[in-house]
């Protein structure tokens, strides 16, 4: 990946319709009610910040090593009323720098930039009995084509223009089996590519 902060936050910003609808599948997904959420690297903040707007039982960390990042989703959430609920930190990613069991969601959008075997077993470790991790990349099944339409040329561009690789389902599948993570993790095509992995 090629970390490019202007092109970063121009997919960030670009992404503002979406992460509602990304935020409504997970929540859903999880069951979740309340509890403590985790979004992870350079495509966070948004997806968070969202899931603290839509209910106020949640509270959110988002870890990223840019301080350009962690700013511009301090001023998303300021925006939204949700700050108080929000801990920035800045560190790299790989190892989570979180203690074990301590999230009941974990979300890594734009993850195949990324991934690794490590960081997905590392995702587990951090994730708590009952929790739900969702690491892929993709606008989510419930994003609607009219919010899709206009922004998918540019985010096509700009996301190539910092090295987005597609990678296949078999692919996704290794890197769940690498992890060790076979019986814990299914890989879902739902609205992009998906790796949900339940604690």
């Amino acid at each position: 990946m090629i970390r490019d902060e202007d092109i970063i936050e121009r997919i960030n910003t670009l992404w503002l319709p979406v992460y509602p609808f990304m935020a409504d599948h997970v929540i859903a997904l999880s069951g979740a009610r309340s509890g403590h959420v985790l979004d992870l690297g350079p495509f966070a903040g948004g997806l968070a910040v969202s899931v603290l707007a839509k209910n106020v039982a949640f509270h959110a960390t988002v870890v990223d090593e840019s301080e350009r990042l962690l700013g511009w989703t301090a001023r998303r959430a300021h925006e939204a009323g949700c700050a108080s609920r929000l801990t920035l930190r800045r560190a790299v990613i790989e190892p989570i720098p979180e203690p074990d069991s301590s999230f009941d969601l974990v979300l890594v959008r734009g993850a195949f930039f990324f991934l690794t075997p490590l960081l997905l077993s590392e995702i587990k470790r951090v994730l708590r009995a009952g929790g739900l991790a969702w690491v892929g990349g993709g606008y989510g099944p419930l994003t609607p084509d009219e919010v899709i339409a206009p922004i998918a040329e540019r985010s096509k561009r700009w996301n190539e223009a910092i090295g987005k690789q597609r990678i296949t389902i078999e692919e996704a599948q290794k890197l769940v089996v690498s992890a060790g993570l076979s019986s814990l993790a299914r890989v879902s095509t739902e609205g992009g590519l998906w790796i949900e992995i339940r604690g």
